[in-house]
């Protein structure tokens, strides 16, 4: 079985469809379905249901899928490994969330890519419940979460400095006073997030009431959307203090610093992957940004 094949059928998987996996890897109709046709004679059942113009995995699709990921990751390695000794190349896969993307991350990539301008960097936007599983299957290879300190069974996790954290508002509010929030539109992150179980927090702490579930409240899923309602008045919300640094510095919204709060940018890659030059790379180049993090972290707190 090629690795082509599995190419192709990883890919109709990501992309839901033959059609779209021939036109993302420039095949044509007839080649992809001849690859997957290949693996069907050579597993001895059907990979996939086509019903209408939907496609399905079949329960063998399914158990196929994990030993794809792990034979897909071994050859990424593998061609890497054949690098060692050249220039660091190949394909490095981060994902981390909208915070870190936006107003973390841009100058790390920058710096990377004049360092390492041969190396394919793909971004992807953080999807916290499959954080385990898209490392160990190989299907990231480093991951940046902004949570309290975290520690799982088969990821190596590093703290790379504390996330000051802030109520934004459009007016004056004070975190001091009992049923200081009473009144106010809850402006949330979406559920999972860890700026959201803090909010709850901060709003449990300052209403009289004893639900603070019955508030009103509205969901968003981006940073910037939330960002806009406050500076509209529309309500308030918890972000970490990096992504309305200049807004807060051009008085367009006011900050109220989070005491206590225990929330950490930090770096996650499965503990047995193999550290390729392009990965050892990028570490490197977060290693030199670390320190200035820091600082203005502290300056903050």
């Amino acid at each position: 079985m090629e690795i082509r094949y599995l190419k192709t059928f990883k890919t109709i998987v990501d992309l839901g469809g033959f059609t779209k996996a021939a036109d993302y890897l420039g095949y044509a109709q007839s080649t992809v379905t001849f690859h997957i046709k290949s693996i069907e004679e050579e597993v001895g059942s059907p990979v996939f249901d086509r019903i209408g113009k939907k496609v399905f995995l079949t329960e063998t699709g399914r158990l196929l899928l994990p030993h794809v990921q792990k034979m897909l990751a071994v050859y990424k390695d593998i061609r890497e490994v054949a690098s060692c000794g050249e220039e660091a190349r190949g394909e490095l896969v981060i994902s981390a969330p909208e915070a870190l993307l936006i107003y973390r991350l841009p100058p790390v990539i920058k710096k990377f890519k004049d360092h390492y301008p041969l190396v394919d960097l793909k971004l992807k936007h953080l999807n916290p419940p499959a954080l385990k599983s898209e490392l160990i299957q190989g299907e990231v290879d480093l991951a940046f979460i902004i949570d309290e300190e975290r520690e799982e069974e088969g990821i190596y996790f590093e703290k790379l400095v504390k996330e000051p954290m802030v109520l934004i508002s459009h007016d004056p509010i004070s975190l001091h006073e009992k049923g200081s929030l009473e009144n106010q539109v809850f402006l949330f992150t979406e559920k999972g997030c860890s700026y959201r179980a803090l909010f709850e927090k901060v709003i449990s702490h300052n209403l009289s009431r004893e639900k603070p579930e019955d508030c009103k409240g509205m969901e968003f899923w981006s940073i910037d959307a939330l960002k806009e309602c406050v500076l509209y008045g529309l309500g308030i919300g918890v972000l970490p203090y990096i992504t309305v640094k200049r807004e807060v510095d051009q008085s367009n919204l006011l900050a109220h610093p989070i005491k206590g709060s225990a929330l950490f940018t930090q770096l996650a890659y499965h503990e047995d992957k193999w550290i390729s030059p392009a990965l050892r790379g990028f570490l490197d180049v977060i290693g030199t940004c670390k320190e200035g993090w820091e600082r203005e972290a502290e300056r903050l707190s």
